[in-house]
Order: structure tokens, then C-alpha cells, then sequence
């Protein structure tokens, strides 16, 4: 199986795992400290905050403020992308900047779910743009880690 496809299929299976933990269990396993109702707020609003900042930059073409929105060992999966990914943040931020380049706009992000745990977690989004006056609507998975108390993307996947 090729590297990428291995990858791909990784993230879907800890993204899975994400969400059944959710639903299966509403007690925090033993080793992990319970999330209140306050601090999964304030993690709702650093994701919300990071969604809307991402799709300013964007939008304005400003690839610093997207560097420093991921590792540097970032990954981008999607069809738009050549190979299918992305990787390494520097590689990830110039894709961007192509789409930018070649008229895409993103319209809107929501966040459609949330699934934290500790440093970890992943967001699944919809989002709404529109490339060269093409409207598309689709779905982004971000897996996010924090380091040094900010949040950073780690994998970006797009699905149109």
C-alpha cells in the first residue's frame, strides 16, 4: 500500500476512534483528568477562532498567518493536490496560495463536531467557497495538536 494511502487510512481510523469515544463512553478513562463544561467551551471557541482565522488568511492570501497555523510537519490530503498530498508546511502553504492565485474564495467554515482529548483533537468541518465563480460545498477534517498552548494544524483533509 503506498505511503499516502497508509497515512489516509490512519487518520481515519484515530478520527473514528475520536468519535466513538464520544459516543460509547461519557466517563473520562482513569489516567485523564474530566473536561468540564467551561474548559470544552474555551476549546470550542480556540477551534472556532482557528477556523475563522484560517479562512481570513486565506482569503487575504496571507501565507504567514497560514504558516503559522501548522506544524511543520504538516500533511494536506485532497483531490486537489497533486499525488493527493501535501507534505511538510511549506509545500502545504504554497498549494494554498496556488488556490488563492487561481480564484478560490472560501465563502464560510463551521465546525460540524468537536472530539478532544488532551493535546489532541480533530474537527470535522463544512465549508463553502467558490473557485472561479464555481460554488463548492464540502468537508474538511483537521487533526490539530497544541503546542505551547496554541493550537496547530497537523492534517488538513479536504473533500469536495
Amino acid at each position: 500500500m503506498e505511503t499516502g494511502l497508509m497515512k489516509l487510512a490512519l487518520v481515519l481510523v484515530v478520527s473514528s476512534i475520536f468519535l466513538l469515544r464520544g459516543s460509547v463512553a461519557n466517563a473520562s478513562p482513569p489516567d485523564e483528568p474530566e473536561i468540564s463544561a467551561d474548559t470544552t467551551d474555551l476549546f470550542a471557541r480556540d477551534f472556532n477562532s482557528l477556523a475563522q482565522e484560517w479562512m481570513h488568511a486565506y482569503n487575504r492570501g496571507d501565507s504567514s498567518a497560514l504558516t503559522a497555523m501548522y506544524t511543520e510537519d504538516a500533511e494536506y490530503i485532497s483531490g486537489h493536490v497533486k499525488g493527493l498530498e501535501a507534505r511538510g508546511r511549506d509545500r502545504v502553504i504554497a498549494n494554498f496560495q496556488n488556490g488563492v492565485r487561481s480564484g478560490g474564495h472560501v465563502d464560510s467554515v463551521t465546525i460540524l463536531s468537536i472530539q478532544q482529548s488532551c493535546d489532541l483533537a480533530t474537527l470535522l468541518c463544512r465549508y463553502e467557497a467558490t473557485n472561479s465563480g464555481q460554488k463548492a460545498i464540502g468537508r474538511n477534517l483537521l487533526v490539530v495538536k497544541r503546542v505551547n498552548n496554541r493550537w496547530l494544524i497537523v492534517m488538513h483533509m479536504t473533500v469536495v
